[in-house]
């Protein structure tokens, strides 16, 4: 079967909503998988949109992922009830619903070589690769997700983001309706996406080692150095994007960490982390359990500058990578943080995003964090304030 994509997307109730998906359904001869992202009333509402998708999208393994706002290659919708979506055929799809700790079993079960839709394979053959979707509920996120999620799909491509204001929901092909803290869809016998990420931060010092961190993430020295003297002698670089307004708070400098590496790196990839508290006593600052000895750490900003070009250099990588394909439809997480309270304005990343690609069809949603892919070893990070981007595409 050729691989196809359909978007779609709408200011909607839940009326409006059901003519969408029949929209869509009509569109797409045999959908093998969906993804819905709801906001605003959509969200509150969200039992009565299962029971509609269920009924319209019958067959199809559909996942439903509440939102703080949803886009498209049409734009951006934020603060009110809205839904984008993609339906596409091609491969095969298998939804789970699991607590957090369990996601790793219930990934793993999908991937075996005699797992749903798998070909007959010799005894102790390795799991299947594939793609894996996962949302979250921020709560939920137990320490060691994500690393005995590498453990279980190994080889696979891990995306995925944080849900707003509910639970995820998947909706089987049997029909069965199911709830959980995690839920996903694992692809298979599909290309792997082209995956890339784009950060919002702007660094305001240079990276170096954490020397000395309690077991709870209360960063004591680093680079030789007091944490918060490090922090003190960097804040006057934070400036302000216009002139000041009393009323407007300061911009939030973030903790800034790197795996550790060679000093000869140039440009590590790092994740930012709140600053959650300051020991004055110690001169400590608090970060959490991402802060481990040997991580380095640097201090960073929100900055709208730095998140558009970063969004624009990761879609001119994607279309270098798609050179020899034939690009179907895209996915695009993007954090809450980075719409209009960042650029002030609307759809500019979609802009970006539809500038790049025309009309490729692409959903997505604004979300509490993002799943990002970190190497090639099915690592996935928790990253806030960035986006990632996944172009699926077929063989030209």
């Amino acid at each position: 079967m050729a691989m196809t994509g359909h978007s779609f997307s709408a200011a909607c109730g839940l009326d409006g909503l059901r003519s969408r998906l029949v929209e869509a359904r009509r569109a797409v001869r045999a959908p093998v998988g969906a993804l819905l992202f709801l906001s605003g009333g959509l969200v509150q509402r969200l039992p009565a949109v299962a029971e509609v998708a269920r009924e319209i999208f019958r067959g199809v393994a559909t996942c439903l992922v509440p939102a703080a706002g949803v886009l498209s290659e049409r734009g951006e919708l934020e603060g009110e009830a809205g839904v984008s979506g993609m339906l596409w055929e091609g491969g095969d799809c298998a939804p789970f619903a699991a607590p957090a700790r369990d996601v790793a079993g219930a990934v793993a079960l999908l991937l075996e070589p005699s797992g749903p839709s798998a070909p007959s394979r010799q005894p102790g053959a390795r799991p299947r690769t594939g793609t894996v979707l996962l949302f979250m509920r921020p709560e939920a996120v137990e320490a060691d997700t994500l690393s005995a999620l590498s453990d279980a799909a190994p080889g696979s491509t891990v995306l995925g983001a944080g849900t707003v204001g509910a639970n995820p929901i998947v909706i089987l092909a049997s029909g069965e309706v199911r709830e959980a803290a995690a839920v996903g869809l694992v692809l298979t016998g599909l290309a792997p996406p082209l995956v890339e990420t784009a950060g919002a931060c702007r660094l305001l010092s240079e990276f170096h080692p954490i020397d000395e961190v309690t077991e709870g993430g209360l960063v004591l020295s680093v680079g030789g150095k007091p944490a918060l003297d490090l922090l003190s002698s960097c804040t006057n670089r934070v400036g302000r994007p216009r002139p000041a307004d009393p009323a407007e708070p300061a911009p939030v400098v973030f903790a800034a960490l790197a795996d550790p590496a060679s000093t000869s790196e140039a440009s590590p990839r790092f994740v930012v982390r709140p600053v959650r508290g300051l020991d004055t006593a110690r001169r400590g600052l608090m970060i959490g359990d991402a802060a481990r000895r040997g991580v380095r750490l640097a201090f960073a900003v929100r900055d709208a500058t730095t998140a558009r070009s970063e969004l624009a250099a990761a879609t001119q990588r994607i279309s270098r990578g798609i050179l020899g394909a034939s690009p179907r439809f895209a996915l695009y997480l993007t954090c809450a943080g980075r719409g209009q309270s960042l650029y002030g304005a609307r759809d500019v990343e979609a802009r970006i995003l539809r500038s790049r690609f025309g009309d490729l069809p692409i959903a997505g949603m604004h979300s509490a964090f993002e799943l990002v892919p970190w190497n090639a070893e099915s690592d996935a990070r928790i990253a806030l304030y960035s986006s990632v981007l996944a172009l699926f595409r077929a063989p030209s």
